[in-house]
């Protein structure tokens, strides 16, 4: 026995309306609500914990600081050496070690002297070291913000759409909770509660597959922001914010312009070149020979007693006069010269290549009705309540709900990839030059 229409929609209608204190994800329980630990970060927010606690960013400052030590040994000057010459026996009157005045005592002090200017020149290579450490550190800001940045927009969007997700999945349980109860009763065949359980079952998939993804991006978040494994981060980002930024204010030729003075890996480029010019007058000064100065004291075995006297020494330079790394030093510049030609080429080609993908997504993302999604979710509604009077089939519900998850899905993806294409010419000019 049949009952009446309006009876069937009352009892759906009351399990609609009943609270639900958690979501069934294909036999998995996902809670309805963040984790105490939870921690909310603005992009702002986010990116200062990371450049405060950040481990390979601290690892590189280190590096810097080494760097600067290098320069502080270069300029030091070498020790002088001291040489001492004492005679074990003395056959004359029986002593041993003998330091009066009849014993025999050999002194001398040396200072290694420098030519040509070569301390100097190896403290501007050190220099020179230094600063391309320094540049690292910026390449390595540069390429660990662009990933801090996209992550904390996925994240975002992923949560969006979890949220979006668990509320069509707490929907269709519970019209699989009233359709069962009739099911129970004989009022409506067994097939709709299975393919009601079936679509519960694909949107637990769906769910537990974004899950993983939500967990993913926020273990790389939490590495990047040396935050706790137990700490969830919610991103605070502003929708009108994230939909003002746009591409279309930025011209190529500005771009490259600000590439050109912010890229640091290829400001390492031509510091590499300085680098390999300096080393050249640098190998070139070690073929000058450098000269030993010494002073030396005499007791007993010259051929004047107490003999004291200054000398030096100085090698030939007949064989090596550091032929071999000055030819190297000469094809090191021509390689350094090349690279840098590379990278320069390089530069322009991802700055074009980013600000085109910008454009494209943004054009892309600009065609879209604004409305969209509020249009979509109401009209959700409707399919579910006009199923609910039973107006439409169960064939045409099940196609709305799939059409609309997969709608929705979309257009989070297209929202995440309009905001990655943005940040691809922050990270393309080395600077953000697009804010939200």
């Amino acid at each position: 026995m049949r009952v009446p229409i309006f009876l069937f929609a009352l009892v759906l209608l009351k399990c609609l309306l009943q609270p639900v204190s958690a979501h069934s994800t294909a036999g998995r329980t996902v809670p309805a609500t963040a984790p105490a630990d939870s921690l909310r970060l603005t992009l702002a927010q986010a990116e200062q914990l990371f450049q405060e606690r950040n481990l390979p960013l601290l690892a590189q400052k280190s590096a810097i600081e080494a760097s600067r030590a290098a320069i502080l040994q270069a300029r030091l000057f070498e020790n002088p050496v001291l040489t001492v010459d004492q005679s074990v026996y003395n056959p004359e009157n029986g002593r041993y070690f003998d330091v009066s005045r009849n014993g025999q005592t050999f002194l001398q002090l040396e200072q290694l002297v420098y030519l040509a200017g070569k301390r100097n020149k190896r403290v501007q290579v050190e220099q020179l070291e230094t600063q391309l450490t320094e540049q690292d550190f910026f390449d390595l800001l540069r390429t660990l913000r662009f990933t801090l940045r996209t992550n904390m927009v996925e994240l975002y969007y992923q949560q969006q759409g979890l949220k979006i997700l668990r509320e069509r999945t707490q929907t269709v349980q519970q019209l699989v909770t009233a359709l069962e109860e009739q099911y129970q009763k004989g009022n409506i065949p067994l097939k709709e509660t299975t393919r009601l359980k079936a679509l519960l079952f694909q949107l637990g998939n769906q769910q537990l597959s974004l899950l993983n993804e939500i967990e993913e991006t926020q273990s790389e978040l939490r590495l990047l922001t040396r935050t706790p494994a137990t700490t969830v981060l919610v991103p605070t980002l502003e929708e009108n914010t994230l939909n003002a930024a746009t591409p279309t204010q930025l011209t190529f030729s500005k771009l490259l312009e600000t590439a050109q003075e912010n890229r640091y890996d290829l400001k390492a480029a031509q510091t590499v070149v300085q680098l390999q010019e300096a080393n050249l007058k640098l190998q070139k000064t070690m073929a000058v020979p450098d000269i030993t100065i010494s002073a030396n004291y005499d007791r007993q075995s010259n051929f004047i007693r107490n003999y004291t006297g200054v000398g030096f020494s100085l090698p030939l330079p007949l064989f090596n006069r550091n032929q071999g790394n000055i030819r190297m030093a000469q094809h090191q510049i021509d390689q350094s010269q090349h690279l840098l030609a590379q990278q320069q080429l390089t530069v322009e080609t991802e700055v074009m290549q980013a600000f085109k993908k910008a454009q494209e997504a943004q054009q892309f993302y600009n065609s879209f009705d604004p409305n969209f999604r509020s249009d979509f979710d109401r009209l959700l509604d409707g399919v579910t309540s006009n199923f609910m009077r039973r107006n439409l089939s169960l064939i045409e519900f099940l196609d709305y709900y799939e059409t609309y998850t997969e709608s929705m899905t979309q257009l989070l993806e297209l929202s995440i990839n309009r905001l990655r294409a943005l940040e691809e010419i922050n990270f393309a000019v080395g600077t953000p030059v697009i804010t939200y």
